[in-house]
C-alpha cells in the first residue's frame, strides 16, 4: 500500500549519546553537563593553623599539622597550606616558649627577693634592673646592709625622708654605719611593693650600700678595696 502523504523523508531516529531523558553526562554532545564537585577543605589543617598561633596550644597545633599533612596527601582534601603553615609556626612558637621558660628559671634562680635577702649579701643588677646574687670577691654593685618589713611608723617615716636618711636611721651594725661615712658610698633601697614610693606596713625591703659613681667594686664595703671601680 502506498504512502498517501508522499515520500522522500527518512524515518525519525533518536539522537546518539544516550536514551531520551538522560542528563548530566559530561560529554562533548552535552553542553549543559555539570562541573566536578570541589574538594572539601580539611578542618584538621585549619585547626592546626589556629592552634599554632597561640602559645599554650602550639604543641597541639604541631600534632594537628602532621595529621593535616596526612589527610591532604594525594589531593584528597584541600588545605594542605594550612597544615604546613600550622606545623611551621607551631614549632617556632614552642621553641620560643621553651627558651623563655629556661630564661625565666635561670633569672629567677639568681634574683634576690626582698623577703629572702640577707645582711652581708653582695648583689648586682640584671637586665630588668632587679637585684641578683653576686660573689663579694668578684666585681659587684652593692652590699645589703639591712633587711626587714615596713611597720606603719617606718612606712610613714620613709615617705617623709630621703633614702639615704631613712636607711642610715635604721639599726645598722657598727661596721656598716662606719662604712656609710665614706663619701664614695651611698644608700639604696629595694622594696617589694606595688608602689615603691608609698609602701604599706608588711612590705619587705632591704637597704644596700653602693658606689656613688655607679661602678662595681670588689670585697666588702668596709674594706679598702671598696673604692676600686671596675
Amino acid at each position: 500500500m502506498s504512502n498517501p502523504y508522499g515520500g522522500g523523508f527518512p524515518p525519525y531516529e533518536p539522537p546518539s549519546g544516550g536514551q531520551h531523558g538522560e542528563y548530566g553526562g559530561h560529554t562533548a554532545n552535552n553542553p549543559y553537563a555539570g562541573n566536578p564537585a570541589p574538594r572539601p577543605t580539611d578542618g584538621i589543617s585549619i585547626a592546626a593553623l589556629v592552634c599554632s598561633l597561640t602559645c599554650c596550644a602550639a604543641p597541639v597545633g604541631i600534632g594537628l599539622g602532621i595529621a593535616g599533612l596526612l589527610r591532604t596527601s594525594g589531593g584528597q582534601r584541600s588545605g594542605r597550606w594550612a597544615a604546613i603553615t600550622g606545623l611551621a609556626i607551631g614549632s617556632l612558637v614552642m621553641v620560643a616558649g621553651l627558651a623563655f621558660s629556661v630564661f625565666a628559671v635561670v633569672m629567677g634562680s639568681k634574683t634576690v627577693f626582698e623577703d629572702e635577702a640577707s645582711v652581708g649579701q653582695c648583689i648586682g643588677w640584671d637586665l630588668f634592673n632587679d637585684a641578683e646574687k653576686a660573689k663579694c670577691g668578684d666585681p659587684h654593685y652593692a652590699e645589703i646592709v639591712w633587711t626587714g618589713q615596713f611597720t606603719r611608723d617606718l612606712a610613714n617615716s620613709f615617705e617623709n625622708q630621703s633614702v639615704d636618711t631613712f636607711c642610715s636611721s635604721l639599726d645598722l651594725s657598727d661596721d656598716y654605719r662606719e662604712a656609710a661615712k665614706n663619701p664614695d658610698l651611698q644608700f639604696g633601697i629595694s622594696i617589694d611593693a606595688f608602689d615603691e614610693d608609698e609602701p604599706d606596713a608588711g612590705d619587705w625591703f632591704f637597704c644596700y650600700l653602693e658606689r656613688t659613681d655607679g661602678e662595681t667594686f670588689e670585697g666588702r664595703v668596709g674594706e679598702s678595696s671598696t673604692s676600686t671601680g671596675a
